[in-house]
Order: structure tokens, then C-alpha cells, then sequence
């Protein structure tokens, strides 16, 4: 019998449901599963990998045995703490892909809930209070907030249990997506201690704040530590708008929206340069006019991917009262032909961000509250391969 044939064309992993006395539904125990796109599930783990098949271990009793599967009919796994594995990230090489995945179910989840928002991608860390086809939650700030189901990719429970809400073709470009930055909520270790991925990035360590503006309100060690993870955040949150932006597999609307949501990420004015592999000029241009040609660049599709996301300059605060850092983070861009059977164009560049923390009050209870802003900034090309 040819084993291939059983299996259905495309595999994802989700979790069961509980029915709690709030009347919200919440997922049931996590676990290690996989399921097929008709519904069927294994509650097994991928255990080895290469170019072509996946084997999944299956046990007989107490004993073990391997099972195999085309890779290519793999779309995610998930692990029994909430973390995912787009299947296309997973090395080729039987070795390290078995160390990756080794590490992978071993890697710990998630200190809140999350949401994976789609358009325009967004991954919000959570406190889920009720969830129906509306979920109200409260953010990371303790503010009641709602977003409606149709509107999210996935959600990871802070329990291991998740819910994957769109057809899996179409979640694997929102997870590859998102990856990133659901790494940076879930992980309380730097990244490349945690999965041997390509994208990894690197948590910067926190130096004590030494330069004060007289009169101005400063950041203590605790916020200090919060609001340069977030910068960090925030550039990732603009990379991912870039796949968006350029991909076709967005709609034009969704493409507009992610255009519309980069530019809130940045001060008024801010520039970028821009590079092109086997030219030496650097070409500067508003970060709208970017986004919007990149919208229109004349390729089947395009990829765009962030890593080694870390810092050059710590926060500083100027005289202005604001804190000034920069962030430096390599861009891989690739352009398939129109059949996606090809490149036609790619390189790997090193820019760097300019990024400011900018204080403003807001009354909370009736008190004045000093809250901070993540603004970036001019973006430079450091070097081009």
C-alpha cells in the first residue's frame, strides 16, 4: 500500500476545546499535535527531517516507532507550550534539522496569551478575560481591550493551547510573518539559546541609564528595560508590514492598510536609504514614497526578512527631554518570477534605525501619567552583500 495516498495534501497542528463557567471557551490541555486539513489529528512529534520527508514518532504500547511523511505536505508544528515551527524553517540536513527540532519541543512558551492579528499583522500579548467571536482581553498595560475573531490568524493560550483561525495555506505566510515577534513575547531567553532558526535575534543587554535632562521626565531601570525591548518590538513590527506591503499574496486593501500602519511607526519626515547590489550609488527617499514602490515592484512575489535585530546605541536622553538609540538589523529582500519558480533579484543589506522614546501625559483616575512613545526614524544602509 502506498502510505502517501492516506494522508490528505496539507498538515497543520491545533488543540481541543473545554467548555469553563464564565461561558468562554478556552482550549483544552496542550499537547504535542499535528493535523491533517480534514480535521484528523496525531498527537505525536516530528523527530527528523531532510529535503524531502518528515518522520513523526507513533507509539505501539511502550514502544516506539517512526512513521514518514512527504515534507512537503507539512505546512506548522506546534509544540505542547505554544511555540510554532513553520516547516520551511527547518534545515535540510538530517543532523541539525534533528537538534532543531529536539530543541524546539523543549523550548518553553508564552507568559501571556497572544494574538496573531492579521490585517494589519499584529502579534498582542494578552490577557484573555471572555471569548466568544469577540475576545476581550486586557493589554500588557492592564487596558481592557476586544478584537473579533475573524480578524486573527491565531491565538496561543498561555497554557500551550492554541487555535489556528484561517485555512493553513493561508496562515503559513502570517506565521512566517509573525515568527519573529512571537518569539520576542514568548521567550524569556535570548533567541539562539532557544532554536537553532535562521532570523534569530539577539536580546541586547540593558546598561543603567546615566545621562539626564534637567527638569525632564526620565525613564527608571524598570522602564528603562520595558521600552528597549519594545523598540525592538516596534522594528519588527515594521519588517513584518514589509512582507505585507510586497507580497501578492495580500490583498491590495490589506497591502494599502499595512502601508498606512508602517508610516504610524515613524517621526514625520523620516527618510530611508536604499541600495541595490552591483550599484554603488545609495539612493534616499521618504519612508512613503519606499512603501508605496515597494507595492509595486514588477516580480511574482517578493520576500522580506529581519534578523540579528539588535542594538549599536543604547538609549541615551538628550536635552530635549526624548531618548535617542539606534537598532541595526539585516535585510534579506528576494524577487521570484511571476511563477514563483525562480529569482530574479536578491541581497542581503545591514541598515540601521534611529529610534526615539518621546514622553507625553495622560490622565489616568484623574492624575497626570507620563507614558512614553516608540517612534523610528531615518533608516541608513550599513553595508550591502
Amino acid at each position: 500500500m502506498n502510505f502517501k495516498l492516506l494522508y490528505p495534501r496539507k498538515l497543520i497542528w491545533i488543540s481541543g476545546w473545554i467548555l469553563v463557567g464564565s461561558g468562554a471557551v478556552m482550549p483544552a490541555q496542550a499537547q504535542e499535535k499535528f493535523y491533517w486539513s480534514n480535521g484528523s489529528s496525531f498527537s505525536n512529534r516530528i523527530v527528523e527531517a531532510d529535503e524531502r520527508e518528515l518522520k513523526y514518532e507513533e507509539k505501539k504500547g511502550d514502544t516506539p516507532h517512526k512513521r514518514t511523511m512527504d515534507r512537503e505536505n507539512v505546512i506548522v508544528a506546534f509544540n505542547a507550550y505554544g511555540i510554532f515551527l513553520v516547516i520551511d524553517k527547518l534545515p535540510n540536513d538530517p543532523e541539525t534539522s534533528r537538534m532543531t527540532l529536539k530543541k524546539f519541543y523543549n523550548t518553553t512558551g508564552c507568559p501571556t496569551d497572544v494574538l496573531i492579528r492579521a490585517t494589519p499583522l499584529e502579534v498582542i500579548p494578552a490577557t484573555i478575560r471572555v471569548e466568544g467571536e469577540a475576545i476581550n482581553y486586557l493589554t500588557e498595560g492592564g487596558k481592557p481591550s476586544s478584537i473579533n475573531k475573524r480578524d486573527l490568524v491565531a491565538i496561543i493560550y498561555k497554557n500551550g493551547s492554541h487555535q489556528l483561525l484561517r485555512e493553513p495555506d493561508e496562515a503559513k505566510s502570517f506565521l512566517n510573518s509573525a515568527f519573529d515577534q512571537v518569539r520576542r513575547y514568548c521567550s524569556s531567553k535570548p533567541p539562539s539559546r532557544d532554536l537553532v532558526m535562521p532570523g534569530d535575534k539577539k536580546i541586547p543587554p540593558i546598561t543603567e541609564v546615566t545621562e539626564k535632562a534637567p527638569g525632564k521626565p526620565v525613564l527608571d531601570q524598570k522602564e528603562y528595560q520595558e521600552y528597549s525591548k519594545k523598540a525592538l518590538v516596534v522594528v519588527e513590527q515594521f519588517a513584518s508590514y514589509l512582507q505585507v506591503i510586497a507580497s501578492r499574496n495580500f490583498s491590495m486593501n490589506e497591502r494599502d492598510a499595512a502601508v498606512k500602519n508602517a508610516l504610524k511607526l515613524f517621526m514625520p519626515d523620516s527618510k530611508i536609504k536604499v541600495s541595490s547590489k552591483g550599484r554603488k550609488a545609495i539612493t534616499e527617499q521618504s519612508i512613503e514614497s519606499y512603501l508605496k514602490r515597494l507595492k509595486m515592484l514588477p516580480y511574482g512575489e517578493v520576500q522580506i526578512k529581519w534578523s540579528n535585530i539588535e542594538y549599536v546605541d543604547q538609549f541615551k536622553q538628550a536635552e530635549d527631554g526624548n531618548y535617542y538609540g539606534r537598532i541595526i538589523g539585516s535585510q534579506s529582500f528576494t524577487g521570484f518570477s511571476e511563477t514563483g519558480e525562480s529569482v530574479k533579484y536578491s541581497d542581503v543589506t545591514r541598515k540601521d534605525v534611529k529610534v526615539k522614546l518621546q514622553s507625553y501625559e495622560k490622565q489616568v483616575d484623574g492624575k497626570d501619567q507620563v507614558n512614553w512613545s516608540v517612534l523610528l526614524g531615518n533608516i541608513g544602509v550599513v553595508e550591502n552583500d
